[in-house]
């Protein structure tokens, strides 16, 4: 993370300097390349922000903060605003000045912005397996059909993010003699230490990954990897954008509206469906990796509701 600039590191004396230098140094590697790219992003607002008023950003005032945050409020969600502050804490503590984001004028600001705005974020649409079971008898054996129905057969039965599914590799993929597979998945997002996780493949999933690979001639390294105009193979990983587009046109095959398809609704779609199914919740957790019950609660809110005590009485009241 970039914490310091010119107009900046003027104003702070040597040893600020070092300590943010260092800080810098040690983190290389530490964090995953999203939050890099993340954090970068949200200094940069702040920076930019602050420069417009005229104020400083290292280090900030409290007036400068409480500022930012009721500015960032008219625009920004509760969970970016505070995205931000973490962002700001960390380049105040690794340059050694003490974190104004624990000033109770700051913690009533944000808490302020809370009760106004609310703090429910937008979800991913589900995208539940009725769905693209209907787009795979409907998609075409195309190059990018091809990679678009085993990627989202594999999205689905890992409930992996994008990040993770796309740095799927060959060699983490074991075949087994019943047609299944299971797919090693070394990092995630709760796991940036890389002890890794065993997802299971079904023999459905396995089909469409053989025949993806069988056409890209993939024997090693990244399974999935971009297409350029004329279908041929990239050699570099799909990003993460392209599988967004991939779910995306598969989304759209099976009838449904895409607005709210991302990356993470074959995540979603899959844990509702293991509600549905009846599926305990440690398995549940198990499949997506959660360390909580509270994910899974909110992807499957809308199913439970139908299953309420007001969902029982209209159904005992025949109404």
């Amino acid at each position: 993370m970039k914490v310091l600039t010119k107009k900046v590191s003027q104003e702070l004396d040597t040893a600020q300097i070092e300590n943010a230098q260092k800080y810098n140094e040690a983190a290389q590697g530490a964090f995953s390349e999203n939050t890099e790219r993340a954090r970068k992003s949200d200094w940069k607002i702040f920076e930019v922000w602050c420069d417009e008023q005229e104020a400083i950003s290292l280090p900030s005032s409290i007036e400068t903060l409480v500022a930012f945050i009721d500015a960032q409020s008219e625009t920004k969600k509760v969970a970016t605003v505070k995205r931000y502050l973490t962002t700001i804490a960390t380049a105040h503590k690794a340059a050694g000045f003490e974190n104004p984001i624990q000033n109770e004028f700051v913690r009533l600001s944000v808490r302020r912005i809370s009760r106004k705005n609310g703090t429910r974020q937008t979800q991913a649409k589900g995208f539940n397996w009725p769905h693209i079971h209907l787009a795979l008898q409907t998609l075409d054996d195309s190059p990018r059909s091809l990679l678009d129905k085993a990627l989202v057969c594999i999205s689905y039965d890992t409930l992996c993010r994008r990040s993770e599914t796309v740095a799927i590799r060959v060699d983490a993929i074991t075949f087994a003699e019943d047609g299944s597979a299971t797919v090693t998945i070394l990092k995630s997002k709760t796991d940036q230490t890389g002890e890794g996780a065993v997802k299971y493949l079904s023999h459905t999933s396995v089909d469409y990954l053989k025949q993806w690979l069988d056409f890209a001639e993939i024997t090693e390294g990244f399974v999935f990897r971009g297409l350029n105009r004329w279908g041929h193979v990239l050699p570099k990983a799909l990003s993460g954008e392209g599988v967004t587009r991939s779910l995306k046109r598969v989304a759209q095959q099976s009838g449904l509206a895409i607005e709210n398809i991302s990356g993470h609704s074959t995540r979603v779609g899959a844990c509702q469906d293991l509600v549905t199914a009846g599926i305990d919740m440690p398995a549940i957790m198990q499949a997506g990796g959660w360390k909580n019950p509270e994910r899974v609660a909110r992807y499957s809110e809308q199913l439970q509701v139908k299953r309420g005590g007001m969902a029982q009485l209209a159904a005992i009241q025949r109404r």
